[in-house]
């Protein structure tokens, strides 16, 4: 097992105590261009691949490296990473370019100017392909990014490429049949989880700080989870959902993952729907749910002890651990009609119809490489026509009762936040047969993300240990509706309580 980092607290000292002298070298006159010695290493002495976003923004403000420099060191790195299989697509002239002009960009109107991001390949990006990792849609070049990238190219982030993903967001192993398995950076011969795992597993390798992924029951947050990273959710309408190939798009949201949930909150603000910021928060007398029955039951024997003693260490922090569960929560989201069966087709062909593909839905689902995803995908198209009407989620009478009930949930009992493992499970193999089980990913991986994303209500995983293999376990936190940022600053409180996980070692 790997030798455990200094405390988060001393850390943070060093890196204070850092920033302070490096304020003093910048005002005696900083050389335009430091000159290096065998690779760069940044703040903290860390090289620059293991940097967070906001320790990444720290050393380029500092000139302690430039947006070239650092770009350049991770397409280094990502070469002693490709067994993984994260990426789908890289343009590395543009990404070499992108880094240039990045460069020259002020940060104080640009303020993640030279931070470099992969996205999950159903965002539309100019530039790639969208081909949601199915056959069908390799040479679909959609005419605009997605509107939530946009967003965050306009605050100057750069476009690092596209990465794999789940056939069609449809799955949790990542066991893709067209670009090949992604694989678990902690251990090779484990999922990353999904459908998200390529983001999971680019974040959590260090090809970049941070990363676009897709959740509609919980594949950013599962994914997270099992590569231990941070993987964020939010409220449900924050994030704009155009520009994205749809799996349920009543239910989808884009969210982010990053190394650090103060990472999040930065990249949060530059997502189009800013928040007031809420810069800390105090775990004294902090109200936090633990509703055991559901979300803490039949998990995982490696689970449990690492939850458990994230739970502990909550405690002893001061924080008010309140033991109530949600009151009929199985019973309530039975009474939920949700979309037909024909709505995922239909939605797809509106999304082929507004990004300008020249291609058909019927000939996008023919062509789904995995058959148990393509057999259950033509019955949605068979049930297109009963489909006409979009699915209207403020008229389904059983979705707003559980929205109130899992509101309810907060305000009666007066909580900041719910606590509870991310998952019951821990990474699993990769499937031997993808062609035969690419889609078997253990049905509880995303039984606690889900009720979350019907509510619509915002979701944080964190990542809270490792089990006894060594494999990351997620702890996330869940709040009411527009709770975003209270999350953003419980994350760091925990992570300030937590050892942080040690970076997974490149193959050899």
């Amino acid at each position: 097992m790997s030798q455990p980092h200094p405390p988060r607290l001393v850390m943070r000292r060093q890196f204070s105590a850092l920033i302070a002298a490096l304020g003093g070298m910048v005002a005696s006159g900083w050389p335009t261009r430091p000159s290096w010695g065998q690779g760069h290493e940044a703040v903290g002495r860390k090289p620059l691949p293991q940097l967070n976003v906001r320790e990444v923004l720290a050393g380029l403000t500092s000139r302690q490296f430039s947006v070239p420099e650092y770009v350049e060191e991770l397409l280094d790195w990502q070469t002693r990473w490709k067994r993984i299989n994260a990426f789908i697509a890289q343009d590395t002239a543009a990404i070499r370019a992108a880094a240039v002009r990045a460069n020259t960009l002020s940060r104080k109107e640009f303020p993640i100017a030279g931070i470099p991001i992969v996205m999950k390949d159903n965002i539309d990006a100019l530039g790639y392909a969208t081909t949601a990792g199915s056959p069908g849609l390799l040479k679909h070049h959609p005419r605009a990014n997605a509107p939530m990238l946009q967003h965050v190219l306009d605050h100057g982030a750069i476009v690092m490429g596209k990465v794999g993903l789940h056939e069609l967001a449809a799955g949790g192993t990542c066991a893709n049949l067209t670009f090949g398995q992604i694989r678990n950076p902690y251990n090779l011969a484990m999922v990353p989880g999904g459908s998200s795992g390529g983001t999971a597993a680019a974040v959590a390798a260090r090809l970049v700080p941070a990363g676009l992924g897709t959740d509609t029951g919980g594949s950013v947050r599962e994914p997270a989870s099992f590569c231990g990273v941070v993987g964020f959710r939010p409220t449900a309408g924050r994030y704009a959902v155009s520009g994205v190939v749809p799996r349920a798009l009543s239910h989808d949201s884009i969210g982010w993952m990053a190394r650090a949930s103060g990472d999040i909150a930065l990249l949060d603000s530059c997502s189009g729907s800013p928040l007031p910021r809420i810069d800390s928060i105090s775990l004294r007398g902090l109200r936090l749910g633990v509703p055991r029955a559901y979300f803490y039951e039949n998990l995982n024997p490696e689970v449990a002890p690492v939850i458990e003693a994230a739970l502990q260490r909550l405690r002893q922090a001061g924080a008010q651990l309140i033991e109530v569960d949600f009151a009929n929560l199985g019973e309530l989201r039975k009474k939920i009609t949700g979309p037909s069966q024909g709505a995922f087709a239909r939605d797809l062909r509106n999304y082929l119809r507004s990004s300008g593909a020249d291609v058909s839905v019927d000939s996008v689902i023919q062509s789904i490489a995995d058959p148990e995803l393509r057999t259950n995908f033509e019955r949605s198209l068979a049930a297109i026509d009963d489909a006409k009407e979009p699915y209207d989620p403020a008229e389904d009478a059983g979705l707003q009762a559980f929205r109130r009930a899992y509101a309810g949930y907060f305000e009666t009992n007066r909580l900041a936040a719910a606590v509870i493992p991310t998952t019951p499970d821990i990474p699993f193999p990769v499937p031997t047969d993808p062609s035969h089980g690419g889609n078997k990913a253990p049905s509880s991986g995303v039984r606690n993300t889900g009720p979350t994303a019907t509510a619509g209500f915002p979701g944080l995983s964190v990542p809270a240990g490792r089990t006894r293999s060594d494999l990351p376990v997620g702890i996330e936190f869940d709040g009411p509706p527009h709770s975003d940022a209270t999350l953003f600053a419980i994350g760091s409180a925990f992570e300030g309580i937590t050892e942080p996980l040690p970076p997974p070692v490149p193959p050899a």
